[in-house]
């Protein structure tokens, strides 16, 4: 086992037995310190994966297709155009008012009016709400929110193009144009990160363990960065017939340096050599990911294909209708709860459910339809509460109970159902119980053909996906 994981174990059993509220924190205060470090450590080991394996592809993708690095990141541009991942394309929202009406015989049916201005949304709040309300139930009734959005193209400001007025081919090609060579800097990001932090500038990842250590750990890198410079400014200085200084210019020490060497060296040019210390590299964990996907070639079936494919098999052990799938907690339509439990739920059908029909885990819902999950329950946690024989597990008692115990742990990650399969593989593969699918027909960008085999098998709303469809589907395929 890791060593600073043992380390805040034993803190936790050390903390349990102290009286010393000083001593506690202080405690504390370590076992915080030593899981940040822990976690950058796993952090950069994956980043440090990630992109050594992206730049293996790089250069693949570009010898297969006869492609610059500047073409590489016009493809890719244009294959995640629209995608929220692309830095060159945005929505800028337009601001105005909004005022919110109920039906009063029919609570789901809720209409939001918008406004641009203030002054008409105060007319319909007026007409709405004759009787006013006080300020914190105004400031719900009414409010400020975006009234619409307008596409544009581009990163700064000052070259932005809006996009509202042209055509979709118009459309596409100024998201490329401004996208290309912004992603190609990014290609060029992606080999420096993996370089000598001498080469670039660009400071490792390592973890320094105190200020005097990161203080001298940046000093140092700054001072090789110059010395380095320094060593080519003075392989290149001579003496003009006057006695001034000057650099060899690059034409003449090639022509000097093919004369007299049987090498062919690089041209040691100062005006390359960095000499600033850079932090980090900014990149986008998910901008990286699909630009891995998308040098593979590998966009794989779809997680939400994943699950109507499998639920056919899957439902017979869980004695489920192998036709339908209903969502976690059903949608405001529909009644069927299956899946999924809410605060009020009863503790015990649910535990019997999740032993019986072999749920590791579930999720809780903050209603019983149509509601959002807000923590997950394991099995694991459930065992161990029923083996306390402190614990009395009544007919009345409710899912809040497990809220109440600190045994409702935070909701997992969630994904749209048109997401890459492995996508949700390197969340289940990184210590995930499970991923939170989202089916949502009218937003699929997925195939077409997809999502007609989904509709037969899925109800929209939310799913849940663990290792056992992953596999499943693996098997089966």
């Amino acid at each position: 086992m890791n060593e600073k994981v043992s380390r805040i174990q034993e803190i936790a059993e050390i903390v349990e037995s102290l009286s010393s509220v000083e001593e506690k924190v202080e405690l504390i205060k370590e076992a915080a310190n030593l899981l940040t470090s822990y976690n950058l450590d796993g952090a950069n080991k994956l980043d440090n994966e990630l992109l050594t394996r992206i730049a293996s592809r790089i250069e693949q993708y570009k010898t297969r297709h006869g492609k610059t690095n500047f073409e590489v990141a016009e493809q890719f541009i244009r294959h995640i155009a629209f995608n929220p991942n692309n830095r060159s394309f945005r929505m800028e929202e337009v601001i105005g008012w909004k005022v919110i009406e109920q039906d009063d015989f029919d609570p789901e049916d809720i209409q939001i009016h918008n406004f641009y201005t203030k002054e008409d949304a105060e007319i319909k709040f007026n007409e709405l709400y004759q009787n006013g309300a006080d300020k914190t139930a105004k400031k719900f009734l009414m409010y400020q929110a975006p009234v619409d959005v307008k596409p544009i193209a581009g990163v700064k400001k000052s070259k932005q193009v809006h996009l509202s007025s042209k055509s979709e081919a118009d459309a596409l090609d100024e998201i490329i144009k401004k996208g290309a060579s912004n992603f190609e800097d990014k290609i060029s990001d992606i080999f420096s990160a993996l370089k000598d932090e001498e080469q670039t500038g660009i400071m490792n990842s390592s973890n320094p363990k105190s200020l005097k250590e990161a203080k001298k750990k940046r000093l140092d890198l700054q001072e090789k960065l110059e010395k380095n410079r320094a060593r080519h400014v003075f392989e290149l200085l001579r003496d003009s017939s006057n006695g001034e200084k000057y650099l060899v210019p690059k034409k003449s020490w090639e022509d000097q340096n093919m004369r007299t060497s049987k090498e062919k060296y690089v041209y040691p040019d100062p005006s390359k050599d960095p000499i600033e210390v850079i932090e980090s590299v900014s990149m986008r964990y998910h901008q990286l990911l699909e630009f891995d996907r998308f040098l593979s070639n590998r966009m794989e079936v779809s997680v939400g294909m994943v699950l109507a494919l499998v639920h056919p098999e899957l439902a017979k052990s869980m004695g489920a209708d192998p036709k339908w799938r209903s969502a976690l907690s059903g949608t405001s339509e529909s009644e069927d709860t299956d899946f999924g439990r809410h605060l009020g739920s009863n503790l015990r059908e649910m535990i019997e459910e999740m032993a019986h029909k072999g749920y590791d885990s579930q999720l809780i819902f903050d209603r019983e339809t149509g509601g959002q999950c807000i923590g997950l329950v394991r099995l694991s946690d459930v065992a161990g509460l029923l083996s306390d024989s402190s614990f009395v597990l009544r007919e009345g008692s409710i899912v809040r109970d497990l809220r109440d115990l600190q045994l409702l742990r935070p909701p997992p990650p969630q994904i749209d159902g048109s997401n890459d399969l492995s996508v949700a593989g390197s969340i289940l593969k990184h210590g995930n119980d499970c991923v939170i699918i989202k089916f949502e027909p009218k937003h699929w960008a997925g195939s077409d053909s997809e999502l007609e085999t989904m509709l037969e098998v899925l109800e929209p709303g939310f799913h849940i996906m663990t290792s056992h469809d992953v596999i499943a589907y693996r098997l089966l395929n």
